[in-house]
């Protein structure tokens, strides 16, 4: 019987108290600074040992000499070097170095290949932090760099939405001003015939601007913003109060080539039809790029709602203490929103980010590497992300236990697999080359999956040989 898991690392976690044999891996051994002179000399002998030069990167980048370890990761991991220490450390690094760009992509790589732990679960929190200080740094640099930058052709098909002005009306629905932008900005990517930029590259630049919310629905500066964003297109707009119980929506979609409006837009009606305002409006943009939606396109733009107007308010808060990176408020208010409507996926979704952002912000990279050091004395240095086999025998409790478990997870493809072998409940009488090759043969053959079929009884002093296929590091444990 063939089992599979969803959740590999429980089972292994089962097995620790078994006779696990050791996998093939090679292992990185805590380094410090005080190993450099040692590692030095035995480069000496082996300057092409990739393990060695990682060794040598992990100490430069403890020393403080971050950008001399980023020359030698870099050159370990272009000369092979593939372990998850190598891509961690050179994420620390180049992060100690301020360099974001690089730092992602190393934290990415290490995400993908390093072992299934907290620390790679950490990190991919860490790299929405990294992404915001890269987007930040790129607006600079395109300020900086503007009548080139501007003088490219924009991505074809793109848009980008831009905050609106709050013209007039109570100051507790002020928060519409990016609540409602951030849902049209959902809406639109529905249409795959679009690229829509994304609001953590919009706000980037409109930080780094300074603009002001007159200067945002300004046609001059809302193409200048969309030409420094190379979007084809920009929509920006006004809220203004009607009364008590009344919104009323301008919007124009902008030809930033051009300067000039595509297509004016205006809909107003009572906030309780707030969302019905916000679709029409869409709908309307979407008209005027000459998009034309499938039917599931449209569904899903149409079912983009949050429950009520509370909820709603309290997501644009949120958005807003992002925008200030006062996570510790954006998450406070994303929980207010999902408390008001916990089937609002964007606020589930922002509830989840602010948090991993304020714990970024509040974990400095020495700490990280503190934390990296922890993780390679508990794991024996094993942060590579190789698949290997563990041949173990166990007693028929921890089979049991195993087949329990089994039970309660829903089996899923592609997630490693327990092969149970081949029960006894006596000696096997076969020679030793007879039961290897009977052995081998069952794996290739594997047995259709049931539930429920009765299983072979053994006895206390029986054992069962268990192979188990240990995920890679792709697998598992997406957040």
């Amino acid at each position: 019987m063939r089992l599979s898991f969803r959740r590999p690392g429980l089972v292994v976690a089962l097995l620790l108290g078994a006779q696990l044999a050791a996998g093939c891996v090679r292992r990185l051994p805590d380094t410090d600074p005080s190993d450099l002179p040692e590692i030095r000399r035995e480069l000496e002998a082996q300057p092409e040992d990739v393990e060695l030069r990682t060794r040598l990167g992990v100490a430069l980048h403890k020393a403080g000499d971050h950008a001399e370890a980023v020359e030698v990761l870099d050159g370990a991991i272009e000369d092979g070097a593939s372990s998850g220490a190598a891509f961690l450390y050179l994420g620390l690094a180049n992060e100690a170095l301020e360099r974001w760009s690089a730092a992602r992509q190393a934290y990415s790589r290490y995400v993908e290949v390093g072992r299934f732990d907290p620390l790679r679960d950490e990190l991919r929190g860490r790299l929405q932090l990294i992404i915001r200080e890269e987007l930040r740094a790129e607006a600079r640099e395109a300020l900086a760099q503007e009548a080139q930058v501007s003088a490219q052709p924009p991505s074809p098909r793109s848009v980008a939405v831009f905050p609106m002005r709050w013209v007039e009306g109570p100051a507790e629905l002020e928060p519409l001003q990016v609540a409602l932008p951030d849902m049209m900005i959902t809406d639109l990517s529905q249409a795959s015939a679009l690229t829509v930029l994304e609001r953590t590259q919009i706000m980037a630049l409109v930080n780094e601007m300074a603009l002001t919310e007159s200067g945002l629905t300004e046609p001059g500066t809302g193409a200048r913003a969309g030409r420094l964003l190379r979007s084809e297109h920009v929509v920006q707009g006004a809220l203004t109060a009607l009364g008590d119980q009344g919104l009323r929506i301008d919007a124009d979609v902008l030809d930033t080539r051009q300067g000039q409006s595509t297509r004016e837009v205006l809909e107003e009606d009572q906030l309780e039809a707030i969302f019905d305002m916000e679709k029409a409006a869409v709908f309307q943009i979407l008209d005027a790029l000459g998009v034309t939606l499938t039917p599931a396109e449209r569904e899903r733009i149409d079912e983009n709602r949050a429950a009520n107007l509370l909820a709603f308010l309290a997501y644009g808060r949120g958005l807003e203490a992002l925008d200030r990176g006062a996570y510790d408020e954006a998450e406070g208010f994303f929980q207010q929103a999902v408390q008001q409507d916990p089937n609002f996926q964007p606020a589930q979704n922002r509830l989840q980010e602010s948090a991993d952002l304020l714990d970024a912000a509040e974990t400095p990279v020495q700490q990280v590497t503190e934390r990296a050091t922890e993780e390679v004395a508990r794991t024996g240095g094993d942060l590579s992300g190789t698949t290997t086999t563990q041949e173990v025998v166990v007693t028929t409790e921890i089979a049991t236990t195993l087949t329990h478990v089994s039970e309660g997870v829903d089996p899923t493809p592609n997630t490693g697999t327990i092969d149970r072998g081949v029960p006894t409940t006596e000696a096997d009488p076969r020679p030793p080359e007879q039961q290897q090759q009977q052995d081998q043969q069952t794996q290739r053959e594997p047995v259709p999956e049931s539930r429920g079929q009765d299983q072979p009884t053994a006895t206390p002093k029986a054992t069962i040989r268990i192979t188990i296929q240990r995920p890679t590091g792709t697998g598992g444990g997406d957040r």
